[in-house]
C-alpha cells in the first residue's frame, strides 16, 4: 500500500468516526424527544384531554404545529 492509498484510508476512517458519532448523537436526541412526547401525552392525559385530543396536542408541539 502506497502513502497516497494509505492516506485515503485514513480519510476514509476519520469520516466513518464523525458519522458513527453523529448517528449517536442523533439517537439519543431522537430517544430525548419520544420520552418528552410521551411526558407530555401523559399529562394531557391527566389533564382531562381525551386520547385524541392529547395525541394531536403532542404532536403539534413537538413537530411546531402550534399557532
Amino acid at each position: 500500500m502506497n502513502e497516497k492509498q494509505l492516506n485515503e484510508l485514513m480519510k476514509i476512517n476519520e469520516n466513518n468516526q464523525t458519522l458513527e458519532a453523529t448517528f449517536f448523537e442523533m439517537q439519543k436526541g431522537l430517544d430525548y424527544i419520544a420520552k418528552q412526547g410521551k411526558y407530555l401525552f401523559d399529562k394531557c392525559l391527566e389533564e382531562g384531554f381525551n386520547e385524541e385530543q392529547a395525541l394531536k396536542f403532542s404532536i403539534s408541539i413537538l413537530t411546531g404545529g402550534v399557532k
